[in-house]
């Protein structure tokens, strides 16, 4: 390879790159809006749906404490992940309901796999999730936990307090290994800031204060 064609590679290779970055910004931007805008709200819910299932199982009571960790999962599933993560490929926000409410519906083995499709493609294996015991988070709740909510609401079958612990383990497991490092990744600082709607600036260190945070309006998309 004659010089010439080394540094047309290497441009080429650059501008591929370039372009890579470019269009990841560009997917990433309806996701970081549409979370800072809404996740304040959507966390109060599925933080409030684990408290409420906690204190259900505490006072004897496994149904009801499965049935409300279990719409834990849905929220999160829903307007945590499937709903933001399909705007970002650019999709109407009609379709993105759509896609986000077939997601749930776990119909056939295609709807099932559906939300992890779209993890995959923002790089994250849903299926790679464990719980304590080892087995997959996903398969639990596809497969055992909602099949289990369905049963206790419609068939009016007896729940246990088993199925509702792995419920709430199957939703906290969600927050903390799915949606945390989502939001990560995609710039937020929860950690710092306590929330959604304050992101800090990515300053220097010598200029800590050098950008203010950006802040968003707050609204909650169940209004």
């Amino acid at each position: 390879m004659s010089w010439h064609d080394y540094s047309d590679y290497q441009q080429e290779a650059a501008m591929e790159e370039f372009l890579e970055e470019e269009l990841r910004r560009i997917s990433e931007e309806p996701v970081f809006y549409y979370l800072a805008v809404f996740g304040d709200a959507i966390e109060d819910r599925v933080k409030r749906c684990i408290e409420q299932a906690q204190a259900l199982i505490a006072n004897g009571y496994p149904g009801a404490a499965l049935a409300r960790a279990a719409t834990g999962i849905e929220i999160t599933i829903r307007f945590f992940l499937a709903r933001p993560l399909v705007q970002g490929a650019f999709l109407s926000d009609e379709w993105a309901e759509l896609l986000s409410r077939k997601v749930l519906s776990s119909r056939t083995a295609e709807d099932r796999e559906l939300l992890p499709a779209i993890l995959r493609n923002w790089k994250m294996d849903i299926t790679k999730v464990k719980l304590t015991d080892g087995s997959q988070a996903w398969e639990q709740i596809k497969m055992r936990v909602l099949p289990s909510r369905n049963d206790y609401v419609h068939k009016a079958d007896n729940a246990s307090v088993e199925d509702a612990q792995l419920a709430i383990e199957c939703l906290t497991t969600l927050l903390t290994q799915v949606v945390d490092p989502l939001a990560t990744k995609i710039g937020f600082t929860r950690e710092q800031t306590g929330c959604w709607s304050v992101v800090n600036a990515k300053n220097p260190p010598d200029f800590p204060n050098l950008n203010p945070p950006q802040t968003f309006t707050r609204q909650d998309p169940f209004v």
